[in-house]
């Protein structure tokens, strides 16, 4: 009794849904379709047209590094330019004669000024 039962869901379950599918799609639905082979993909060109020679590459690559270095040697020309001759090292003739106490001096009287100079800039500041 079992196994005719399972044999009868099995008939019904495979002849049910096609009929319902086939009335789902409808009596004029068209035809599937076919693909088609796509057509051969035009000859490349034979001639080049365009391209740069390695020669204007050079140049190209070349002119970019000179303007970059240009651009580098400008920077640090006006960053020595605008740097405090102070903080070089010794620049006159006697400053260089000058022992290593010397100049720590100077540069103990140097500090003291510009902390004097910055503590009267904060007062005026205030008024």
């Amino acid at each position: 009794m079992r196994a005719l039962a399972v044999l009868v869901a099995t008939v019904i379950l495979s002849f049910g849904p096609a009929p319902i599918a086939t009335a789902q799609i409808g009596p004029n639905a068209p035809a599937p379709l076919t693909q088609q082979d796509p057509p051969p993909p035009p000859e490349a060109p034979k001639t080049d047209e365009g391209g740069l020679s390695t020669l204007q590459k050079v140049l190209i690559f070349g002119s970019a590094a000179a303007i970059l270095v240009l651009i580098g040697w400008f920077i640090v020309r006006d960053a020595h330019k605008a740097a405090p001759i102070e903080e070089r090292g010794p620049q006159t003739p006697e400053e260089k004669r000058m022992s290593a106490r010397e100049r720590e001096r100077h540069q103990r009287q140097r500090r003291a000024k510009d902390k004097a100079a910055r503590q009267q800039r904060k007062k005026n500041r205030s008024r």
